[in-house]
């Protein structure tokens, strides 16, 4: 189910001091403060704390990953920004992919931000706020070109990391792949695995996938993204008032221009977002 917040997209549009301090103007010529509501309407818990707990897998450089003891990407900086806009603090933890879902499920964290997409099956376990928009890259040896997209993987042994997404690519591109079958391979780090000559080919976010050709140049991207569609902040489905306040946050710093900031500097603009849609990717 999409959501948008109407309301929220209203203020978008609007110029000046409004729209740079997240206040709009109804009819009576007062300015309304969103962030001052949002700020108001959060859970007791989190404002007696001061503090959102943030789980993210600092495994997905530039998104998220460690630096020294601290947590830094796109993903990190975004997340202290609009926690920040809110008047609290983030305290990440370390989650495992395959485990964030639950953890916000279960109250465990306030909210993930790892470089999750957005699916339709994910949103049984949590509402989204979409951020950014990315799609899906095939990773080969050098040299290699367009190698067809993914019916270019049959017959070719292909890394994933495990509990992602990449993974039912991969078995959904198996089952069409016939006699010319193509061999899953689970790793933590998918082009590191073609590089070593582990795999023939890896599957993974673009904004990932990029930087992994940056840095091995034994590397190329293949062909254009596949099936661009956005990451989401995951909030648990019960905690609607969570879930507003941080789209809210996130508007405020897309109005004024630190969105973009933080997405140039961790190169990834291509991928700006300007909807704001909840539960928008699926």
């Amino acid at each position: 189910m999409k959501i948008v917040s109407l309301l929220l997209g209203v203020a978008l549009t609007l110029t000046g001091a409004a729209g740079c301090s997240g206040q709009d103007e109804p009819e009576t010529g007062q300015p309304v403060d969103r962030l001052a509501e949002a700020r108001a309407a959060l859970p007791d818990s989190v404002k007696q704390a001061g503090v959102l707990k943030g789980g993210t897998d600092p495994s997905f450089e530039p998104m998220t990953f460690m630096k020294g003891s601290t947590f830094s990407g796109l993903d990190a900086s975004l997340g202290n920004a609009i926690a920040e806009r809110l008047g609290l603090k983030v305290e990440w933890q370390n989650v495992g992919f395959g485990d964030l879902l639950d953890q916000v499920e279960g109250h465990k964290v306030d909210f993930s931000m790892s470089s999750m997409f957005d699916r339709a099956e994910r949103q049984k376990k949590a509402d989204f706020v979409n951020y950014l928009n990315a799609g899906t890259s095939i990773v080969v040896p050098k040299g290699q070109g367009d190698i067809g997209g993914m019916a270019g993987l049959c017959g070719r042994r292909v890394a994933v990391q495990p509990d992602t997404v990449f993974v039912e690519m991969a078995e959904a591109q198996k089952q069409d792949c016939g006699k010319k079958s193509l061999t899953i391979v689970p790793t933590a780090g998918p082009s590191a695995a073609v590089r070593d000559g582990k795999a023939d080919a890896a599957l993974n976010d673009f904004p990932i996938a990029a930087l992994d050709v940056e840095k091995m140049p034994t590397l190329e991207l293949s062909g254009p993204q596949i099936e661009a569609i956005p990451y989401g902040i995951g909030v648990a489905k019960d905690r609607r008032e969570l879930t507003t306040a941080i789209q809210t946050a996130l508007y405020s710093l897309i109005n004024d221009g630190t969105y973009d900031r933080l997405l140039n500097e961790w190169k990834v603009k291509e991928g700006a977002l300007r909807t704001g849609a909840i539960n928008g990717g699926a």
